[in-house]
């Protein structure tokens, strides 16, 4: 029979969370990755609701006859 701080550093060698103050970053490490992922998410609608607007707008013209301007 094991001793209980030899199974205790077997908890924690193996990775589990006794611990409340691990489980209270394991929760907000959780969370701020989900905002993360859904910021990103909405950066890249973004991005997408932009381009759908310079195609419909056809501001591509205006840009394009500012790049062919020589001066």
């Amino acid at each position: 029979m094991t001793s209980l701080l030899s199974k205790k550093q077997i908890y924690m060698e193996g990775g589990y969370m006794l611990d409340s103050s691990n489980m209270v970053l394991g929760v907000l490490y959780l969370m701020g990755g989900l905002f993360g992922m859904m910021l990103s998410f909405y950066i890249v609608l973004c991005f997408i609701q932009w381009i759908s607007d310079v195609i419909e707008e056809k501001r591509w013209l205006v840009w394009r006859e500012w790049f062919r301007y020589d001066g």
